[in-house]
């Protein structure tokens, strides 16, 4: 071992984990062969603390032939350790915000907002793990280090379940990451006009827009919608209530659908449809305007077109001094009138068309049952009499439904606060009243199937 000692030499690299044998110089002036025994270097091994990852094949090679080699040469590799794996984040909600161009797309359509339900499933976190540990020539432990942990904090309306690693809203809303937080948003906000920034908008919560809706945007939300502008010939649906600080100027094409109440500045030339109060502070110009509640335009005109409503209309003056024709529908809506007058005409015709199967039938049963064409007529008449009947318990059950969904006429009024004009038709269900004069400050309501005026003082 000491003619080893004199002619190598051990060198350690990469923190230990790589043992070396190197030759010295009075190795390069040895002119015999040396002979060295593979036990002898396994103690020369041992006695240089190379005690793990020995390379037997390098020491074979070594105890054959020293002088046969090129140094340094490997004789032991320690066990490399297996580094932890880092936690992560698994998103469950897609938060993709661009749209997927195809071939029916809308370029209106440029973002979707990431939207989620109250107690949905938002994210789930994966534990880091702690790795294996390796081991250096010197036979020591070399620690792993373990994987980092991911730092995900619950937000606004958003909670942590620690029983399976998970995030979950509580809210309906935009779902966001701010940082290292995850929130759920009810609200969703445009600080601009809307335009081809932000295209149409589609959200689950309340949309706020500090600007205009221009002509051929749609917004819909399952909230509220509060737009500080001016509305256009746009399209705009809320499941709850709608506010239009200005005014919407439809050009017959603007549409307005409130679930809950309107209140807006004033409505010319649009579609509106409230389901529960609409609130005008100025006028009603040429506009389709169905309301399941009351109408308040206590300063306002209402000109041209139709509004419905439920229970009570108030406004300033109706109709105009050139006599536009403007219709007033009472208790039960324009639409539902109309739908119902459809539905009512369509029972007529399937009654008069079942009386005539009937008949077809009585005379059926008195011809000969063995006749083939008899048969076949009799089963056509059968059969059509089964579409028939199944028709009209279809017709008879959407009556009942919407007979149901009537207001009480005899419960509604409209209050005129300044002028009824000539020409403009008051209708409280079936019973109408057409203007031939003007009035000042009166009250309109059904009494005894009698479309009485009352004077207010």
């Amino acid at each position: 071992m000491e003619r080893l000692r004199q002619y190598f030499r051990i060198h350690f690299r990469e923190k230990d984990m790589i043992a070396e044998v190197d030759c010295r110089e009075p190795f390069l002036e040895l002119e015999e062969k040396l002979e060295v025994d593979i036990d002898i270097w396994k103690s020369f091994l041992t006695a240089s603390n190379v005690r793990f990852g020995i390379q037997y094949q390098a020491i074979a090679q070594l105890a054959e032939d020293p002088t046969d080699m090129e140094y340094p040469i490997v004789v032991a590799k320690g066990l490399s350790p297996v580094n932890g794996i880092d936690g992560k984040i698994e998103y469950l909600v897609d938060i993709e915000q661009e749209m997927q161009i195809s071939e029916n797309w809308n370029f209106r359509e440029v973002m979707k907002i990431p939207s989620v339900m109250k107690g949905q499933k938002l994210a789930k976190i994966s534990e880091p793990t702690s790795g294996i540990d390796g081991k250096n020539v010197m036979g020591e432990v070399v620690k792993a280090p373990p994987g980092k942990s991911v730092v995900l904090r619950p937000g606004k309306n958003v909670v942590f379940n620690a029983l399976d690693n998970c995030y979950y809203a509580t809210e309906d809303g935009q779902f966001s990451i701010k940082g290292k937080h995850i929130q759920v948003l009810p609200e969703f906000h445009v600080n601009e006009t809307v335009s081809m920034k932000t295209g149409n908008i589609d959200f689950i919560g309340t949309v706020i827009i500090h600007g205009d809706v221009p002509t051929g945007y749609t917004v819909k939300a399952a909230g509220d919608i509060k737009i500080f502008g001016m509305v256009e010939a746009a399209t705009i649906i809320a499941g709850g209530s709608i506010y239009v600080a200005e005014g919407i100027a439809g050009q017959d094409k603007g549409v307005l659908q409130a679930g809950d109440n309107l209140k807006i500045g004033y409505i010319n030339q649009a579609k509106v449809s409230v389901g529960k109060d609409l609130y005008v502070e100025n006028s009603i110009l040429h506009s389709e305007c169905v309301v399941c509640g009351h109408v308040y335009s206590q300063k306002g005109n209402i000109i041209g077109g139709i509004l419905s409503a439920g229970k009570t209309i108030e406004a300033r003056d109706i109709g105009s001094r050139l006599n536009t024709k403007t219709e007033i529908h009472l208790g039960i809506n324009k639409i539902m009138a109309d739908t119902i007058e459809s539905l009512n005409k369509k029972h007529r015709e399937l009654e008069e068309k079942q009386l005539k199967l009937k008949l077809l039938g009585d005379k059926l049963a008195v011809k000969d049952p063995m006749n083939p064409r008899v048969r076949i007529s009799k089963l056509r008449q059968k059969h059509s009499m089964k579409l028939v009947a199944e028709e009209l318990d279809r017709v008879k059950e959407r009556l009942s439904e919407l007979d149901a969904d009537i207001g009480d006429e005899n419960k509604s009024s409209l209050t005129v606060r300044n002028n009824i004009y000539e020409n403009v038709i008051v209708a409280f269900g079936k019973y109408k009243r057409i203007m031939h004069s003007n009035y000042h400050y009166v009250q309109l309501s059904l009494y005894q199937k009698e479309i009485e005026l009352q004077q207010l003082f």
